[in-house]
């Protein structure tokens, strides 16, 4: 197989593998956002954060793609293709995991906050730190990109 065919999967992997891990995050949390702030529109702004970190996978996956795009032309060796692939997979496979992490612990967030308002600040932990594990994909994927 051609080189850049390995490339191109790796760019379908990661921007497909990254927009179905946002939306699932998405559709999890958006109505749990809903009906917090049809109670209490104040926390609104707060906890808006679930949603803006679920759409944030999307961005990592498009990021990695753009980048991967960039070097095809480069792309000319097995080797090369394929840690493009990987480069892919890995940012697919971390916002995947992600994703599960913000959709169970961004409605757990919004209804703690709503029943007591002061463990806002503890239990927003698990949204962020799900979100890293996003982040080391990305990171891992920049030093793969050939």
């Amino acid at each position: 197989m051609d080189p850049s065919t390995y490339a191109i999967i790796g760019i379908a992997v990661a921007t497909i593998g990254s927009g179905v891990s946002a939306a699932f995050a998405i559709i999890n949390c958006a109505p749990a956002l809903a009906s917090v702030t049809s109670e209490k529109p104040e926390y609104g702004s707060r906890l808006l954060i679930t949603i803006v970190l679920g759409e944030a996978l999307a961005i990592y996956g498009l990021l990695i793609a753009f980048m991967i795009v960039s070097k095809l032309p480069d792309i000319s060796t097995t080797v090369a293709g394929m840690q493009a692939l990987f480069a892919g997979v890995a940012m697919g496979g971390a916002a995947a995991a992600a994703s599960l992490g913000i959709s169970y612990c961004g409605p757990a967030l919004m209804t703690a906050a709503v029943e007591k308002p002061e463990s806002y600040a503890t239990n927003i932990l698990g949204v962020v730190l799900s979100e890293a594990l996003a982040i080391y994909g990305l990171l891992i994927a920049f030093m793969l990109v050939p």
